[in-house]
């Protein structure tokens, strides 16, 4: 949710520089989410990597055995359905037949917000991208911006317990559409972060977690993003000046980092992520969820998220989420949770046949 929050808040000035940011809402820069409040592809495809998640999770609880990218790469295909693609056309050639799970029977994520053409150029060909077997070489941040479920569902991991399998699985979640090693490591790091960030760690000290993990490139920058916010979230030109702009996937999460890592609050921390000029919707994406895995959601404002069209849909998805997390049941005796997640995450549903989309072109990220 807190993620729904930065993107939603970055979304409507996602190719602006920081100068046309101020003459539209005045010198202090973005401070709440403006109307009509739609988040973009970024929590769309969030929303996504839970449900692919959850089935895999539920998948090893009930057999014993999961494919988490089989299962990421499904969800993806289908999340591609949601922005007017055939799924006939694009499915795997030994896959469902129809997509699975709720959401790509949910109106208002068949809206087009700046799909990544990265992403969806990627789902198009007919290849699922792994570690091994790049499917191409872009190191845009559309891999890092869904990848915060991968450290909270671990496969068998609870939070915390695991940080190497959640770097693991967030690097798997981006190569399945981003084959350059920044564009796919930036990834693991988020994961392997939320999954500390859960259990109690502070920012700094996920990234520590991190370093050993990752590339030195990846660790470079993470060092450096934590230098950047050491006195606090930094402004738009030093942001831009010493991070870049955030269209690539570690400029992305080293705005996020640094923005977060001596934040006061969740406000402070995520309003810093999408006052710059550049991807603020992904940073600010970013962002979100690491100050919502470290403080929580009660320190998330209300009126932001009330402010999120459509939030009552990421709303449903953390609940599950965390259902999951909390009440994991026995492969013994499957409790009313597994029965619910599944018809829900696993189950084949009804798309709507008319959606209403909305078309927005998106520079290749």
């Amino acid at each position: 949710m807190g993620g729904a929050v930065g993107d939603a808040l970055g979304a409507p000035f996602e190719f602006a520089s920081w100068t046309e940011i101020t003459r539209v809402v005045g010198e202090v820069g973005i401070t709440s989410v403006q109307a009509p409040g739609h988040f973009t592809d970024d929590t769309q495809m969030t929303l996504f990597t839970c449900q692919a998640l959850l089935h895999a999770n539920l998948e090893l609880e009930a057999l014993g055995t999961c494919d988490p990218v089989v299962r990421l790469y499904d969800a993806y295909l289908a999340w591609l359905v949601t922005q007017g693609a055939s799924f006939e056309q694009v499915r795997r050639q030994d896959g469902p037949s129809s997509p699975a799970g709720w959401l790509v029977g949910v109106p208002l994520l068949h809206r087009r917000e700046a799909p990544g053409m990265t992403c969806v150029g990627a789902l198009e060909s007919g290849r699922c991208g792994t570690i091994a077997s790049p499917i191409n070489d872009s190191k845009g941040c559309g891999g890092v911006m869904r990848a915060a479920p991968a450290g909270i569902l671990t496969i068998a991991a609870p939070p915390g317990s695991a940080p190497e399998e959640a770097y693991h699985l967030g690097c798997e979640v981006a190569a399945i559409t981003h084959g350059h090693p920044e564009g796919i490591h930036a990834a693991g790091c988020l994961a392997a972060m939320i999954h500390v960030l859960l259990n109690g760690s502070e920012v700094s000290e996920a990234v520590e977690v991190c370093r050993p993990l990752t590339t030195p490139v990846l660790r470079s920058v993470l060092d450096h993003a934590v230098d950047v916010g050491s006195d606090g979230p930094p402004g738009p030109e030093l942001l831009n000046e010493e991070l870049g702009a955030g269209w690539v996937g570690e400029e992305a999460l080293a705005i996020a980092v640094a923005c977060a890592v001596r934040a006061p609050s969740f406000t402070t921390g995520v309003l810093a992520s999408v006052n710059h000029s550049g991807d603020t919707d992904s940073t600010g994406s970013i962002c979100g969820n690491v100050l919502g895995a470290l403080l929580g959601i009660d320190a998330v404002p209300v009126p932001m998220i009330d402010a999120v069209d459509g939030m009552s849909v990421v709303e449903q998805v953390a609940a599950d989420v965390t259902s999951w997390v909390t009440e994991r049941p026995s492969a013994v005796e499957p409790n009313e949770v597994f029965g619910d997640l599944f018809n829900r995450y696993v189950a084949v549903v009804d798309r709507p046949a008319s959606m209403g989309a909305t078309e927005v072109d998106r520079l290749d990220r």
